[in-house]
């Protein structure tokens, strides 16, 4: 049990998250992190699929940026066009994962388990349910490995989908 006073190193009382170790809090700090460097990278996709000038559309929702850059792919030749599909597909699962992450509250749990819930997302459930969401330390430190892939993988994506779509607006 926790005394009031009780705080952790950034004085965030353990009675808002309980404790949980700090390399918790690290994995998920990368994942957000990591996670804008992805929506910029969708959003840059976009802008270069759809010929639209730096800095046009940023304010959609990363969902809505996929949407429309998926509604270009028919533009592309392959290999073009299979590999900026993979890459949005890839990046739609991760923001998903994401979410399920850093949108779930992880109470701590005495036998160390790292596990969340957060108000059921499907529109059809009305009656309180929530989503649950287990995960571990090898779990997350394997998702930021997948994201630092995806990330690595962009410059390549971004190219061959620019000089196709270049190729096709000149």
């Amino acid at each position: 049990m926790c005394a009031v006073n009780d705080v952790d190193a950034y004085l965030l009382p353990y009675g808002v998250l309980g404790r949980h170790p700090e390399e918790f809090y690290g994995a998920i700090g990368r994942v957000v992190c990591v996670c804008a460097v992805l929506e910029d990278q969708v959003t840059t996709l976009r802008h270069t699929l759809t010929g639209a000038n730096q800095g046009a559309h940023t304010h959609e929702p990363v969902g809505k940026q996929i949407k429309v850059a998926r509604a270009h792919l028919d533009e592309l030749e392959d290999p073009a066009r299979r590999a900026v599909e993979a890459f949005l597909d890839d990046a739609e699962a991760a923001f998903q994962h994401r979410n399920k992450l850093v949108h779930s509250s992880f109470p701590a749990q005495a036998d160390g388990r790292l596990w969340g819930h957060r108000p059921a997302r499907d529109r059809t459930v009305t009656d309180g349910q929530a989503d649950t969401v287990r995960t571990s330390m090898d779990e997350l430190r394997a998702f930021i490995a997948q994201l630092a892939t995806l990330v690595g993988s962009f410059n390549q994506v971004h190219a061959s989908a620019g000089v196709r779509a270049r190729g096709r607006h000149d």
